[in-house]
């Protein structure tokens, strides 16, 4: 029996599932009641807390600069998102509830109703369809775990296979990365408006759908990219094929596709600080970044081997021509040597991937046994899920990021916060993620992407906070980065700064485990940054 809004059952089931495992990562944290969470509960919560930057930012300028840098620049950014979670911060409530409890229902919302309905669309018939949804939604590929678990090449091997899985792992998504499901999830809904607009033709231009496009673009360039090839690809088809001209209404939805495009182009020519994210997010930037194309065709086999099967198959529906579209889609954004950190373009590959392979095994396997079906099923979900909650786990207690804010820390950053002087901050590269976000001030090294010479910067500051550089050579370090205060979090076995800083140093102040360190104020220090949130 249908409900409301069109879910069986098995889907209901299914929602309550992928909403459980979005809360796989942030539950646990939630556990240690001596501290409080900075917000971020993804494997890489660098990314997280700059969102939470961005947030704040927001909340204070609508528009969004770089507070990573410690050095004047301007404010470009304007982000839908982080726009809405800044009205929030702004009446008051806390940046990390602000994006966590805000916007992680909707993105499991939005991922699980388009990943539904583009199965529905494609394949009506129940167990099909919920074989599909599994896929697409909770699928991470065998790789994965099978390099890890069984140590085939060591730690760079199981990195790469890791890092493709992991973009392709939908339920990975909403362990921090919330704008990425969102704008998965509303690239089949975008699909499936354009061709319910173009079988009535007596609708209007669809502005719904077009303002779906111009999100999933805004939110995620990569998959705009991949929206607007499926779509002139899928139209140019039909022109050839069936003399079908495109309409209106199908180049108003590629012309809000283009509009965030060209707005992330200009800011990657005109910005410094998109100049550098560019730069820093280049294809093979860092050594890890490599994805040998065996190790590509590995990982997507499983779902690509099968899918082929589908492609013999007739499509004759608009519909069916785009999820076969889709795949070759990915490839080409992957591919184009224009625009950066092309990895990304994986993401959402699992949905028509799923569909087409359900559709390819159809083929050959006409009525698999239920069993079998869901032993599969198992295979392709369990393990890898198993491993990917292992990995952000290992993440969280290796302590490389900060997912805890000790009472300490909170203390020491309330007080920059209300300190009204201008001045940014000079801590190590652990604190340095967060500072911005719960002081408001500018820091001198924090994401990767938006910090200038960033392992240069990242490894004199850790040397300075962990004792590691002494005397007069830290001094000059310090004076270079023009900063006013130096904040030492709680981390164990980090330096006690005040004999190195004597001569330079206003002030000491303890919070705790937590010190900030004041120097004596020179006018380049308010040239370089300004009061909180200013």
């Amino acid at each position: 029996m249908k409900r409301r809004i069109g879910f069986d059952r098995v889907e209901w089931w299914l929602l309550g599932a992928f909403a459980a495992l979005s809360l796989a990562v942030l539950v646990p944290l939630l556990t240690k009641r001596d501290r409080t969470i900075t917000g971020a509960d993804g494997l890489l919560a660098a990314d997280q807390l700059q969102y939470l930057t961005w947030i704040r930012d927001a909340a204070h300028h609508v528009l969004i600069g770089n507070l990573f840098d410690l050095a004047p620049g301007d404010r470009p950014f304007l982000h839908p998102l982080f726009v809405i979670s800044g009205a929030l911060v702004a009446i008051g409530v806390p940046v990390a509830v602000a994006y966590l409890a805000v916007w992680k229902p909707v993105a499991v919302g939005t991922l699980f109703l388009g990943v539904q309905r583009y199965c529905e669309r494609l394949l009506p018939e129940p167990g099909p369809r919920h074989t599909a949804i599994v896929l697409a939604l909770f699928g991470v590929m065998p790789m994965s775990w099978l390099v890890a678990w069984s140590g085939w090449g060591g730690k760079p091997r199981q990195y790469s296979f890791d890092f493709i899985s992991g973009e392709m792992f939908s339920g990975g998504w909403l362990w921090g990365y919330l704008p990425t499901a969102i704008a998965v999830g509303l690239l089949p809904l975008v699909l499936l408006g354009v061709e319910r607009w173009r079988e009535d033709r007596g609708r209007a231009v669809p502005w719904l759908t077009a303002a779906g496009a111009l999100m999933v673009c805004w939110l995620q360039p990569w998959q705009g990219a991949e929206l607007g090839l499926i779509l002139v690809a899928v139209e140019a088809w039909r022109w050839r094929r069936y003399d079908e001209r495109p309409r209106l209404g199908v180049l108003v939805v590629c012309g809000a596709i283009a509009v965030p495009a060209l707005y992330y182009f200009a800011l990657s020519h005109l910005d410094p600080a998109w100049e550098l994210a560019g730069q820093a997010n280049a294809r093979g930037a860092m050594t890890e970044w490599r994805w040998p194309w065996w190790a590509m065709v590995l990982t997507v086999l499983p779902l690509a081997a099968p899918a082929v099967l589908a492609l013999r198959l007739p499509a004759p529906t608009w519909q069916e021509q785009a999820v076969r579209v889709w795949p070759f889609a990915v490839l080409a954004v992957f591919l184009l040597p224009v625009g950066t950190f092309p990895y990304h373009a994986f993401q959402g590959l699992a949905i028509p991937l799923a569909i087409l392979a359900v559709q390819g095994v159809r083929t050959v396997w006409r009525a698999p046994q239920p069993a079998a079906v869901v032993a599969i099923l198992l295979l392709m979900t369990v393990p890898g899920i198993a491993h990917k909650i292992g990995v952000a786990r290992n993440s969280v207690q290796k302590a490389g990021d900060p997912y805890w804010i000790f009472p300490g820390e909170r203390d020491a950053m309330r007080a920059l916060e209300a300190d009204p002087r201008p001045g940014g901050v000079l801590g190590s590269s652990y604190a340095g993620y967060m500072l911005p976000a719960y002081t408001g001030r500018e820091t001198y090294v924090g994401a990767m992407s938006w910090t200038p010479d960033w392992k240069e910067r990242q490894e004199r500051a850790n040397d300075l906070i962990e004792g590691r550089l002494t005397g007069e050579p830290a001094r000059d370090f310090v004076r270079s980065t023009r900063a006013r205060y130096v904040f030492v979090d709680c981390r164990p076995g980090l330096a006690d700064l005040t004999q190195t800083l004597r001569p330079i140093l206003a002030d000491v102040r303890r919070y705790g485990c937590a010190t900030v360190y004041e120097l004596r104020f020179r006018p380049e220090m308010a040239d370089a940054a300004g009061p909180p949130d200013s």
